[in-house]
C-alpha cells in the first residue's frame, strides 16, 4: 500500500520469516524487494518496522531484519 502511494514502482515483495533459537527464539525475516530503487527499499523496510503485526510480536520476540 505505501509503495503504491507513492508511485513506486514495485515489481515483487516476497517476505520469509524463520523462527530460530533453542531457549531463547528470535524471528528472521527477510524483505526480497524487486523494481526499486536502494532508496526506496530502504524506505519500505523502515515501514515494515513499523507495521502493527511487527510491533506486537516485538514486545514479546527478538526479530532480525533483512533486506535482500
Amino acid at each position: 500500500m505505501y509503495a503504491e502511494r507513492k508511485g513506486w514502482l514495485l515489481e515483487a515483495l516476497d517476505v520469509s520469516l524463520a523462527l530460530t533459537g533453542a531457549e531463547e527464539k528470535r524471528i528472521e525475516r527477510t524483505l526480497a524487494i524487486k523494481g526499486l530503487s536502494p532508496k526506496e527499499m530502504a524506505r519500505l523496510a523502515e515501514i515494515a518496522e513499523r507495521m502493527p503485526v511487527t510491533l506486537t510480536l516485538k514486545s514479546g520476540i527478538a526479530i532480525n531484519a533483512h533486506v535482500a
